[in-house]
């Protein structure tokens, strides 16, 4: 179950972290505007006007506009400063022990005095 489940969404999972899902919209994109130009001009010219980047579609602006948004602001900054919030707040509110509270219990003897003085001989070897 884990293998057949697990392994893709591992994948995905790390498909996603990497961009990978900007580089599958941009090929999309890319096809798209080769297929659209090709229709007026040979393919020569259609692929010198997709890679040029002098006229790119909506969906290569959204894709750089997404690309952009992405990369202002990570998102792990805004949880860092969420906990590290979290822990001041608790630092402060959280009383510290008294050292009266902590007390250990005399050491007792009865395990050892429950014992015979001395193992058997010979010592028996476990099968």
């Amino acid at each position: 179950m884990i293998r057949t489940l697990g392994f893709p969404l591992l994948f995905a999972a790390m498909f996603s972290i990497a961009g990978g899902h900007w580089a599958v919209l941009q090929s999309v994109a890319w096809t798209g505007m080769v297929i659209e130009y090709s229709k007026d001009s040979p393919l020569a010219e259609a692929l010198a006007k997709t890679f040029g980047g002098q006229a790119p579609c909506k969906i290569c602006t959204a894709i750089e506009a997404g690309k952009e948004k992405e990369s202002r602001l990570p998102a792990t900054v805004k949880t860092d400063k969420k906990i590290d919030k979290f822990f001041s707040l608790a630092v402060q509110s959280a009383p510290l022990p008294a050292e009266e509270m902590f007390s250990y219990s005399a050491v007792s003897d009865e395990a050892s005095s429950a014992r015979p003085a001395s193992p058997p001989t010979p010592v028996p070897i476990a099968a």
